[in-house]
């Protein structure tokens, strides 16, 4: 069966042509899912005040939780995609994305039930104090409305870039955002709702990014959801299970990074640390994510050239996205350094207290960012190739074994400072693992 012309540019069009038109919309994409968070967390900084965004701050894990069941999903259904078109096999690529859409119901569904159900005690696990309880959790009942629809988008967003189509993908995030800004002004803004006006703003974003999905997938795809393929099939599952478990653990970890720090913090600063730290991760998610686009967007690439047999391709794809993450990681570095102030002031109406514990968190904690680099690469490059076992002990390394303790440890000793300096040695962790990992997987290239 002849694949779709956006497909076979893949495996024929220069590396570096098909890295920025693939990275680009992936790039753009998530940079409005950053924003689409982050415009929140700065009307309600701004306008409800430090509470506020404790309130919210002390909500995201459960984000995490949603993040990570789509990952689970949506990583290895689109890796076994991009390998099946490689291999010119559409019908198997078909049967991927009907499971994929199968599970992140299911998930989805089950997740929100999980919420509505134990709100207050996931809340008090994430960080909440008795002060910002109430209104955490009227915050999280709207939220939980929209939980299946942020998967099913999430997991289908995914396929989309491993089908060739990253413009669609990127424009799945921009439509969102640019609806969650609009209403965030107007729920939060205008009418006063606070934090519930944020929760609705989000809710209905992720529905009317569904939406523009299903319009994509209704006529616009080369694959289609065919209900005879809807059926959950082992051997479609288990594989997207084993490749998406690295990743997904990875994202659980951070979750779990993100209750010790709201803990850590509420322990040595309250709910004014607490804000702190959901300023700092705002910006993390902001200053990550090109590089993560970049990863996102080279890993259909090295997918398809690998299925392909040309490892030439995939070598190259592999130096060039690791060149472009070092860039934007020095360029995000340079603006954390350079205008900390700035960057806490967007979500702060002028807390002292608030400032000074952000601006110093933004400077020790993005020290060494230009080396996260390598790391995010190689991951990409691990989840692409199929290589789950290498992308689950190069991710558990990095954020368990070496992260967790320092969190542990150090704050007994320099306090908030232990906190922070954490990052750039996890930084510093990840590179070294990456660099030893990434060089003997490609001597086993060369070897075949």
């Amino acid at each position: 069966m002849p694949l779709d012309p956006r497909t076979e540019a893949m495996g024929s069009d220069p590396i570096g042509s098909l890295l920025v038109r693939f990275s680009t919309p992936a790039i753009v994409g998530l940079l409005a899912n950053a924003l689409y968070n982050i415009v929140d967390r700065m009307f309600i900084g701004r306008i409800v005040g430090s509470q506020g965004l404790a309130a919210v701050t002390v909500s995201f894990p459960f984000f995490g939780l949603a993040i990570t069941l789509g990952i689970f999903v949506a990583v290895g259904a689109s890796s076994l995609v991009s390998r099946s078109l490689g291999r010119g096999d559409k019908g198997r690529a078909e049967q991927v994305l009907a499971n994929a859409f199968l599970l992140a119901v299911v998930a989805g569904l089950a997740l929100a039930l999980v919420g509505f159900l134990q709100g207050d005690i996931l809340l008090r696990l994430f960080g909440a104090s008795d002060q910002i309880l109430p209104e955490a959790r009227r915050y999280l009942n709207v939220v939980l409305l929209g939980v299946p629809f942020l998967l099913m988008t999430f997991v289908f967003n995914g396929l989309m870039r491993a089908e060739g189509s990253p413009r669609w993908a990127m424009g799945t995030m921009l439509i969102a955002t640019m609806t969650n800004i609009v209403l965030d002004w107007l729920f939060i803004a205008r009418w006063g709702w606070g934090v519930v006006g944020a929760a609705w703003g989000t809710t209905i974003a992720q529905v009317v990014a569904l939406l523009w999905v299903s319009f994509y997938y209704g006529g616009r795809s080369a694959l289609k959801i065919r209900p005879a393929l809807l059926p959950l099939r082992k051997e479609i599952v288990v594989p997207i299970l084993a490749v998406g478990f690295s990743p997904g653990l990875m994202e659980l970890s951070f979750v779990a990074l993100l209750v010790l720090l709201n803990h850590t913090f509420g322990s040595l600063g309250g709910d004014v640390a607490i804000s702190a730290a959901g300023i700092f991760f705002s910006l993390d998610s902001l200053f990550y994510l090109p590089a993560l686009g970049i990863g996102e967007g080279v890993q259909p690439l090295i997918g398809f050239n690998y299925g392909a047999g040309r490892t030439d391709r995939v070598r190259q794809a592999v130096r060039l996205a690791i060149g472009a993450a070092a860039v934007v990681f020095a360029l995000s570095w340079g603006v954390a350094e350079l205008f900390p102030h700035f960057l806490v002031g967007l979500f702060s109406k002028g807390d002292a207290e608030l400032t000074a514990i952000a601006v110093r968190g933004l400077r020790l904690g993005y020290m060494l960012l230009p080396l996260a680099s390598l790391y995010v690469v190689t991951s990409y490059t691990f989840q692409a190739l199929g290589r789950a076992r290498a992308a689950f002990v190069l991710q558990v390394l990095r954020q368990i074994v070496f992260c967790f303790p320092l969190l542990l440890l150090m704050p007994r000793f320099l306090g908030m400072d232990g906190v922070w300096l954490a990052f750039p040695l996890m930084d510093l962790s990840g590179f070294t693992l990456a660099f030893l990992m990434l060089r003997r997987e490609m001597r086993r290239w060369r070897k075949g």
